[in-house]
């Protein structure tokens, strides 16, 4: 959306003020649709607007929560102007394949900026009581305290795509007393450290801050995946993943799991210059993004450009030939 600079002209010795649309005063102001505030996507998007807005005046960019399922349709939709997302849902938004009911063609991709791993925290006190896995959770004959994350992000998707393959829903699972939440990662973090609930889930980079707090405050471990759950997952476009050991207290080992490729998603109409001032200012600013997330200090325009079968906008190839990140 653009707002135009007022202009105040004076005449007649009467001072009015005018709105004239007068496009060299224009400020484009754009939308980045992260996940939640404190997430993964939260903390790339705040920190990837924030050098931009520092190094150029012509758009000013803001973070909007979101989530990674419902961002790519938001985007198509033009209820913002960038979002982040993962790869799975960025196909199957342009395909019209499920969750999505219609497709979406005109979505670009702009970078890919890291592998995610799904993140199953759970009390080990639970844990030791004997429920270990989401088949253990569903076939639970006793209430539990469960956050299931915000709706429409990757991660909820995820808890749903699981419980509906068990042949169970959250409803059901709400019908034998469960507490479930659908709250932010921040939100979850604390209450699982209170003892609010006993488990929550998280599609995250490591190391994941809320994570981190979380384990400092509760003996914490994460639920296993089963080589069912592991191949429903595969069948969905997630790939095996490891959560490197010692980030986490109290998990010195790693923990297989599978994740996700974030990405930055636009449309293909998006400026070219755009697209390509955010890449490279953002490289040329790398250092100081990496001191808001670690993701940032492994992040290169050759991984970066690494977005598989989904379509780069313009902008992000000019940039990525011109740094040589592909022919």
């Amino acid at each position: 959306m653009r707002y135009i600079t007022p202009a105040i002209i004076i005449a007649a010795g009467i001072g009015m003020v005018v709105t004239i649309p007068t496009q060299s005063l224009a400020v484009d102001q754009q939308s980045i649709a992260v996940g939640t505030l404190g997430g993964t996507m939260g903390r790339l998007g705040a920190g990837l607007a924030d050098v931009f807005n520092k190094n150029q005046s012509a758009v000013k960019l803001s973070v909007a929560p979101g989530g990674g399922r419902s961002n790519p349709a938001r985007v198509s939709t033009g209820g913002a102007d960038f979002g982040f997302s993962f790869t799975n849902f960025a196909a199957t938004a342009i395909q019209g394949k499920a969750p999505f009911k219609k497709p979406y063609p005109n979505l670009r991709a702009v970078a890919k900026f890291y592998s995610s791993c799904y993140h199953q925290y759970v009390g080990k006190d639970v844990y030791d009581s004997g429920i270990q896995t989401w088949e253990d959770i569903v076939k639970s004959t006793k209430p539990l305290k469960i956050a299931l994350v915000k709706k429409g992000t990757s991660t909820e998707y995820t808890g749903g795509l699981i419980v509906r393959h068990l042949g169970s829903s959250y409803e059901k699972m709400k019908a034998r007393g469960d507490k479930q939440t659908f709250t932010g990662t921040g939100a979850n973090s604390r209450a699982i450290r209170s003892g609010q609930i006993d488990f929550y889930f998280h599609n995250s980079g490591d190391p994941n801050g809320a994570g981190i707090q979380a384990a400092l405050g509760r003996d914490l471990t994460f639920l296993k995946l089963s080589d069912n759950i592991k191949r429903l997952l595969t069948d969905n476009g997630y790939t095996p993943c490891v959560i490197p050991g010692g980030i986490y207290k109290g998990n010195a080992k790693d923990t297989q799991s599978m994740g996700l490729s974030g990405l930055l998603l636009t449309t293909d109409k998006m400026s070219a210059d755009t697209v390509y001032n955010i890449l490279k200012i953002a490289q040329a600013n790398i250092k100081t993004l990496g001191s808001v997330h670690k993701i940032y200090k492994k992040w290169t325009p050759k991984l970066a450009a690494a977005v598989g079968k989904l379509p780069l906008h313009p902008g992000a190839i000019k940039y990525y030939k011109e740094v040589s990140a592909i022919n």
